[in-house]
């Protein structure tokens, strides 16, 4: 895995016991999903599609089928433009991905800053990282990215439990059913053999202007501030499976 040394060095050096715990393969039946469900997650996207900033953080697991590791992150996306951290669980160390139109670029790692035309050319070349960066920031919220086919399939608790899109299989495991305004992943497994990725969101935060005329939406940019979150345990306390 290209890169693999750096990652050894800095963030990579091995998966808390936690995350490998909350990750571990789970079977659950899935199936097409009722009209009301599919009504549900249609109404689900249409909310998110308005809420351009975000925020996320938690856990995060990368693995190539032969390396891998983990580290905590924080994920701000503010309309396209993504800002995430990653930390590594023991040492502390970080780096600092920034992308947007008009390019990426990652910090952190070595002595300046390094940049590519887009967030996923970038990983690639300086991580050996293959993560499809444009589809995760929508399979993170729970939706299909928009522009390319998609097959949804609904499990037990009538949310989306399984989402293939480009090449992926895009499990959720575990889901933060209470959350505001809609329901939000709470674990969300991205696989492409021999690729995994896995994100483990503690804590959602929704920061934007509710979609109105101009002047209201500059008014209540404050007033409709919306956190949530709370600290899940590998058994799941918190969370609906």
């Amino acid at each position: 895995m290209k890169g693999s040394n750096v990652l050894g060095q800095c963030l990579w050096i091995m998966a808390t016991a936690t995350l490998l715990a909350a990750c571990s393969p789970a079977t659950v039946p899935l199936r097409p999903g009722t009209q009301a469900e599919r009504f549900a997650q249609a109404q689900r996207a249409e909310v998110l599609g308005k809420l351009s900033v975000w925020r996320a953080s938690g856990r995060i697991g990368v693995s190539d089928g032969k390396h891998g590791g983990s580290g905590g992150f924080e994920w701000t996306q503010d309309g396209s433009a993504i800002d995430f951290i990653l930390r590594a669980p023991i040492t502390g160390r970080s780096f600092r991905l920034q992308s947007g139109p008009d390019g990426a670029c990652l910090s952190g790692l070595k002595a300046r800053p390094v940049c590519a035309f887009d967030a996923a050319t970038l990983l690639r070349s300086e991580l050996g990282w293959e993560l499809p960066m444009a589809d995760l920031r929508a399979w993170v919220l729970g939706i299909a990215a928009a522009h390319t086919p998609a097959r949804l399939a609904y499990g037990p608790n009538g949310l989306p439990a399984q989402l293939v899109q480009d090449g992926w299989v895009v499990q959720y495991r575990s889901w933060h059913v209470a959350a505001r305004p809609v329901s939000m992943p709470a674990l969300i497994v991205a696989t492409r053999r021999p690729y995994s990725v896995r994100l483990y969101v503690e804590r959602w935060r929704f920061d934007d202007p509710v979609p109105g005329d101009g002047t209201q939406d500059h008014a209540m940019r404050s007033a409709n501030r919306m956190t949530w979150g709370q600290t899940v345990n590998a058994n799941g306390n918190g969370l609906r499976r």
